[in-house]
């Protein structure tokens, strides 16, 4: 009896954890974080909460999936944080973390065949590029940040033709 109150406060815990607040700033409007790559430890232990709660879904294939919907949209807004704070010591990790969490979305949907998630996932990433665009505008075209916002956005086109 204990132990199953203990698992259920625990997964209460790790669904409670991040909670993102709405960012009122224009028309690229997505969430912002509480936590951030700049926060030191707290993000390890953001990091640390969302392996967790990937492991405890991971028999569930359609909650699986929406998790890594939700990490992929606090990836895209820690990635607007590091760009206009500015946070140039966590702006490589950030958009290598955005990247990443969007490839591992795409494959775990296509894996799994969650062909009714594709186009959800199709209009998820396509709303993702002019927020990414208007990113990569506020660096010059010769500057390293401006290369690693491109990179994403190219591999959002290739992440998009996978789901297609």
């Amino acid at each position: 009896m204990i132990k199953n109150v203990a698992t259920i406060l625990i997964i209460l815990f790790l669904f409670a954890g991040a909670s993102p607040v709405m960012s009122q700033q224009d028309s690229t409007e997505i969430k912002s974080e509480k936590t951030n790559p700049a926060d030191g430890f707290r993000f390890l232990g953001k990091r640390i909460k969302e392996k967790i709660k990937l492991f405890i879904v991971a028999p569930f294939p359609k909650q699986k999936e929406s998790v890594y919907e939700d990490l992929v949209q606090v990836r895209l807004a820690e990635l607007k944080y590091v760009v206009e704070k500015p946070d140039p010591s966590n702006f490589e990790k950030a958009t290598i973390r955005y990247s990443t969490t969007v490839g591992q979305w795409v494959e775990y949907i296509n894996k799994k065949n969650l062909n009714d998630q594709k186009q959800l996932a199709v209009e998820t990433l396509s709303s993702h590029k002019p927020i990414l665009q208007k990113l990569m505008d506020t660096y010059d075209y010769t500057t390293a940040e401006w290369r690693f916002v491109k990179h994403d956005l190219d591999y959002l086109d290739i992440y998009i033709s996978e789901l297609k």
